[in-house]
């Protein structure tokens, strides 16, 4: 703070806004728009409000730290030259076995202060705690909470039962999900994965340890969902316990996609806990679609005719995707725009809650009244801003014409589009400010999905992260571009970079 209280005066603040002002403007412009900025670029392009001029920007809400930092990493994300080496780094990072490497102070502490707390919510309880904290701060209704640890197959790993005891297994794994939704907090949510390790006894007294033995959800898991199988008496016993503490402490539970070869599975087990807790106007389960799937729009038909007819609503969680590195590639739309097509198609279908050219109504259903939609709660898990932008508008028309809407929340990865979520935000202030007006407005409910554990545990979460920004560098650049508008902002109001107004 010193050197730029000295630095600052040298610079006439007249050449110091040219200068920033030249830059935001060759390097950060318009192509960039943000989700707060698309009202003003469609109503006016060239001259704005006086009340546009005075709202604050969306990223206008992060501290100064945090703003810095995610504009660093997002430069390098969205850096086709830095890309791969920092893939390669963090993937060696993950999968080393090196004690040198595992146990080295320094390279942790580097680690943590840079891509761990980016996105990464905390190693203990109390860390966890406060960054929750800090989120609702500014403004996000809560978090969606997940341990860290997974496992990812390679394509063409064969999935066969080994020597574990199923049960000591599963009592691990389920001492985790129950921890997680113990932090996940009332009106939270927690993220609930079949497929990842556990860690050993004494780090639930801990919380610091990281383990290298599979649990509950390790190969015995694995072969079930793999042959869409019923799960087995322990694994069905633990997630009927995990279902009752999340109920009694007003928890949602969110059942993560996983890659495909298990994922035929993942539906069948969520489709019976969503029989069994999705009921008297309270959902609870929640499965997740992954647009980017050609299966997904009659998957997702086939058992929203099931809820129909069995009379419970369905809980859906939509994302756009994040097994493509392992995934078979013939399984997934050819185009980034047919994906985009299927994820808004899927989005208007279920907030308008009716049958459209993408989601179309299952064979089984069609000898049903043709209007007959089940009731449907719906996370819309995307850092897509036209997708979101798409869904709000949907969401105002519904408001201004009397149509009765779903229940709706949105979510993004903790450290990834920012901007999305804080424009959901500050929506959300424009709404209660209308109220007081006695105009009724949205008022969007924004969540972050945060993962938890130690960094060696993220490590592997980290490199997926990595891997999907290398696979969506225009979005990363938008972001970049966000982010890097922003802090030229906060350096034109004259080096006042921390009192920015919230």
């Amino acid at each position: 703070m010193k050197s730029i209280a000295r630095i600052s005066p040298v610079i006439p603040s007249a050449s110091r806004s040219s200068i920033l002002s030249r830059y935001f403007h060759q390097n950060l412009g318009a192509k960039g728009a943000s989700l707060a900025d698309a009202p003003t670029l469609r109503n006016n392009p060239t001259r704005p409000s006086r009340r546009e001029v005075n709202t604050p920007p969306a990223l206008s809400l992060l501290a100064f730290p945090a703003l810095l930092r995610s504009y660093l990493i997002s430069a390098a994300s969205s850096s086709s030259f830095l890309i791969a080496p920092s893939l390669r780094l963090l993937s060696w990072l993950a999968h080393s076995t090196t004690p040198w490497v595992q146990h080295n102070p320094v390279l942790h502490l580097i680690l943590k202060k840079t891509f761990y707390k980016q996105f990464c919510g905390g190693e203990t309880p109390s860390e966890v705690q406060k960054t929750t904290a800090d989120l609702k701060n500014i403004g996000f209704k809560g978090v969606i909470l997940a341990y860290a640890k997974e496992i990812v197959l390679e394509r063409g790993t064969a999935v066969e039962a080994g020597k574990h005891d199923e049960t000591e297994d599963v009592e691990f794994w389920k001492k985790g999900v129950l921890e997680t939704v113990r932090l996940s907090g009332r009106d939270g949510c927690a993220a609930l994965k079949y497929l990842r390790p556990s860690p050993s006894r004494h780090v639930y007294s801990s919380l610091t340890q990281s383990c290298c033995r599979f649990s509950g959800a390790g190969r015995s898991i694995m072969q079930q969902l793999t042959e869409a199988s019923a799960p087995s008496p322990i694994i069905s016993q633990a997630t009927t316990q995990i279902c009752e503490y999340a109920k009694h402490q007003g928890v949602k539970l969110l059942i993560d996609a996983e890659q495909h070869v298990v994922q035929n599975g993942i539906d069948q087990w969520t489709l019976q806990f969503q029989r069994k807790y999705n009921r008297h106007g309270c959902t609870l389960v929640y499965g997740t679609y992954q647009a980017y799937l050609r299966s997904t729009p009659a998957t997702l038909a086939r058992h929203l005719a099931i809820a129909q007819r069995e009379g419970f609503p369905l809980g859906v969680k939509l994302v756009r995707g994040a097994y493509m590195a392992s995934d078979p590639r013939h399984l997934f739309w050819a185009t980034k725009e047919e994906t985009d097509e299927a994820f808004d198609g899927i989005t208007e279908s279920l907030m308008r809650k009716r049958w459209n050219d993408i989601l179309r109504p299952a064979e089984e259903a069609t000898s049903g009244p043709p209007h007959d939609f089940p009731t449907v709660d719906l996370v819309l898990a995307s850092h897509n801003p036209d997708s979101v932008r798409k869904a709000m508008r949907i969401r105002q028309e519904q408001h201004r014409t009397g149509e009765s809407g779903i229940r709706l929340a949105y979510a993004q990865l903790m450290g990834m589009a920012d901007e999305v979520g804080c424009e959901l935000i500050m929506s959300g202030k424009r709404a209660r400010d209308n109220e007081e007006k006695s105009i009724i407005t949205e008022k969007p409910q924004a969540y972050k999905y945060v993962v938890w554990g130690t960094v060696q545990e993220c490590l592997k979460y980290l490199v997926r992260r990595a891997e999907e920004n290398r696979d969506a560098l225009a979005r990363a650049r938008q972001d970049r571009n966000a982010l890097g508008r922003e802090l030229c902002r906060r350096l034109l109001l004259g080096g006042n970079i921390f009192n920015f107004k919230r």
